[in-house]
């Protein structure tokens, strides 16, 4: 399927292109957006606004991206704020770097400068990390390393992520036409 922001399969990494995808607008389905049932239940559902935090954990540390839920080998990917990259710490986990390069295009909250995302007070709204301001940036950092820790911090409830100095960045700013582009003079 594609549409708005589901480019064709073909521009996504495979293990990306082939996860499970949401009825609502064909989106893969990463597994670190797949939730216990809220009710008690045995079954699972998606919520895009939040971060599963046990399956991020588990996945970054075995070294398994965030996305597409496969193996990171030599290369790993942080997407976030350029105040991110500049301290190198993140609230969201690691990914190939061809999965994160897809959410650019793929996630409407990145993608689309007005999309903005449902507030927490809403069924499905997602939360906010504590220290988090949850206002969206002018634009995003892509930085690529090869190494990274975590650190849980079991009184918030969530892991922080602590890359290596990474070898690339790439930085995207939201143009007039409102969607997110490379900015000039970056790698």
């Amino acid at each position: 399927m594609t549409g708005p922001h589901v480019p064709p399969s073909g521009d996504m990494p495979a293990s990306l292109a082939a996860r499970p995808r949401a009825a609502r607008r064909g989106l893969p389905i990463p597994p670190v957006n797949v939730h216990p049932d809220p009710h008690g239940g045995t079954g699972t559902h998606v919520d895009f606004t939040t971060i599963n935090t046990s399956t991020s954990s588990h996945l970054a540390a075995g070294r398994r991206c965030s996305l597409c839920g496969e193996s990171m080998k030599y290369r790993v990917a942080f997407l976030g704020t350029p105040r991110a990259a500049e301290l190198l710490r993140y609230t969201d986990p690691p990914g190939h770097p061809g999965c994160l390069r897809a959410a650019l295009t793929l996630c409407p909250h990145i993608a689309l400068a007005r999309h903005r995302r449902a507030r927490a007070d809403r069924p499905g709204g997602g939360t906010v990390p504590p220290g988090a301001h949850g206002d969206k940036p002018d634009g995003w950092t892509l930085g690529i390393t090869r190494s990274y820790r975590s650190m849980v911090l079991p009184a918030h409830g969530f892991t922080v992520y602590l890359p290596a100095p990474f070898r690339t960045v790439h930085a995207y700013v939201y143009g007039p036409d409102g969607r997110l582009h490379p900015a000039t003079g970056t790698a």
